[in-house]
């Protein structure tokens, strides 16, 4: 007699192909969660040029976007955002308003973005090379301002020589005026109207175009 714990081919089957779905299933999940927190990661903008996403990531790094239980920010003009005060990381209060007369470079970025880091030492060298044109760089973090520590290191770090302070999400909500992902920079004129806005970045790309539009806007007086 045959015992009856035996398992019969069909069931052992049945069993491998039940496990192997199993298994399927965890290295799918695997794979997406890795994708899921992979948020230095870069995406490509329709010209070519690298742009970090800012979306709330289960990381817990700083973000400009409102959680799901606040309504989000409004956009304002920029006018009003000019007038905006903001907080440096040597813990004074500026406006762009400030720089009224000037020519004014504003960064948009993050110590996380990895397009940011390329960026930075570039706006490093336009403000020492512009500076006697009339030309100033703000860079103004999307992070909390609880992190100010962190950002005054970074900003030692890269050596930066030019303004950084914190932009709240309605003033850089305001400034990115729709578009996505940062670093974005926006270069306004001595009018102070915006003559162009940059958003992502490629060395071979943006640095070329963003010096020929601070050489327009000086020209134009």
């Amino acid at each position: 007699m045959e015992s009856n714990n035996q398992t019969s081919p069909q069931s052992f089957w049945t069993l491998t192909r039940i496990g192997l779905i199993g298994s399927g299933v965890l290295l799918i999940a695997a794979i997406a969660s890795a994708l899921y927190n992979r948020s230095e990661e870069s995406v490509i903008t329709s010209d070519g040029q690298p742009v970090a996403q800012v979306t709330p990531m289960p990381n817990n790094r700083p973000s400009i976007i409102s959680q799901p239980s606040a309504p989000p920010p409004q956009p304002a003009d920029l006018a009003t955002v000019m007038q905006a005060g903001f907080k440096t990381i040597d813990g004074k209060t500026r406006k762009l308003a400030d720089y009224s007369g000037k020519i004014l470079i504003v960064d948009l970025w993050a110590t996380w973005c990895g397009p940011c880091r390329q960026e930075i030492p570039h706006l490093v060298e336009m403000a020492s090379t512009y500076k006697s044109k009339g030309v100033e760089v703000v860079g103004l973090t999307t992070e909390d301002p609880a992190i100010i520590e962190n950002v005054r290191e970074f900003s030692k770090q890269f050596k930066i020589n030019y303004a950084v302070g914190f932009a709240n999400p309605q003033m850089a909500f305001s400034l990115m005026n729709g578009r996505n992902g940062i670093p974005q920079t926006i270069i306004i004129g001595r009018d102070g109207k915006v003559k162009k806005h940059f958003v992502g970045f490629s060395a071979a790309i943006s640095v070329p175009q963003m010096k020929a539009a601070l050489d327009e806007a000086v020209a134009a007086g």
